[in-house]
C-alpha cells in the first residue's frame, strides 16, 4: 500500500495516536521483560533476524520451516550465523556492550555461541516468546487495521485544519 502524503499530512494527529496506541503498550511490555533493558532487546532482535532472514525467505512456501528450526541437530545448520562485530555495525551499540548482552542472553540460555564466535538464537527462545508473540501480534492487528482504513479511505477534513510540518 504506496501512502499519498497529503493524506498523511492531514491525518498526521490520528496517525501518531493509532501507531502510539501500539507502540507504547509494546515498549512498556519490552522494557518489563527485558527487566528494563532495552539494549537486551535490541541485540537478540539483531541476533534473531540475522539468523533467520535468509532462511525464511528460501523456504517461505515450505511447510518444514519451524520444524527445523525446532530440531537441535538442524538448528545451526539452517540458520545464518553472525558475530558481535556485524551486530554492534547493524545497531550502531558498542561492540563491548554488545559482548556484554550476548553473555546475558547466553546466560538466559537463548542465543548459543560456537567456537567461532557465531551467534544463534536457540529453540528456547523461541519456547519462551511464543504467549509473548500472539499477544503483541493481538494488539498489532487492530492497530494496523485502522490505520490502513485511516489512510486509505481517510474521513472528509476541513480546509482550515492546519497539518503538521514535515
Amino acid at each position: 500500500m504506496a501512502i499519498d502524503p497529503k493524506v498523511y499530512d492531514q491525518n498526521f494527529y490520528r496517525v501518531s495516536f493509532l501507531l502510539s496506541r501500539f507502540t507504547v503498550p509494546y515498549l512498556r511490555n519490552i522494557y518489563r521483560e527485558f527487566d528494563g533493558d532495552i539494549l537486551l532487546n535490541i541485540v537478540i532482535g539483531e541476533i534473531g533476524t540475522r539468523n533467520l532472514g535468509q532462511f525464511y525467505e528460501a523456504s517461505r512456501t515450505s511447510d518444514t520451516f519451524e520444524s527445523r528450526l525446532d530440531d537441535v541437530n538442524e538448528h545451526q545448520r539452517v540458520l545464518r550465523p553472525c558475530n558481535a562485530l556485524s551486530i554492534s555495525d547493524a545497531t550502531g551499540i558498542p561492540r563491548e556492550t554488545v559482548r556484554r548482552k550476548v553473555n546475558a542472553l547466553i546466560q538466559r540460555g537463548w542465543v548459543s555461541q560456537n567456537q567461532r564466535g557465531h551467534l544463534y538464537l536457540t529453540p528456547s527462545v523461541a519456547q519462551h516468546y511464543q504467549k509473548f508473540l500472539l499477544e503483541l501480534i493481538e494488539e498489532l492487528l487492530p492497530v494496523s487495521r485502522e490505520l490502513s482504513e485511516l489512510l486509505e479511505h481517510p474521513p472528509a477534513l476541513a480546509d482550515h485544519r492546519m497539518t503538521p510540518r514535515r
